[in-house]
């Protein structure tokens, strides 16, 4: 897990990456949409610093793995 995570969604993404490792596939569906609900409050009051979108693509990634797991 990332050592500095200070948006909500830094968060999320860490919660969702155990949820795929635990095998917790109902939490994970949860936490993604949580994670989608977030991201489409980016661009409200204050400026978005994030510098990449690999972080946010890996978890997509890794829960369209997880899902055909099963």
């Amino acid at each position: 897990m990332r050592e500095q995570q200070r948006r909500l969604s830094d968060k999320i993404i860490s919660a969702h990456e155990l949820a795929c490792q635990l095998g917790k596939l109902e939490v994970a569906d949860i936490l993604l949409q949580a994670l989608e609900v977030d991201l489409s409050a980016i661009g409200g009051g204050q400026k978005e610093h994030r510098q990449t979108t690999e972080l946010l693509e890996q978890v997509f990634e890794r829960h369209q793995k997880v899902m055909k797991e099963i």
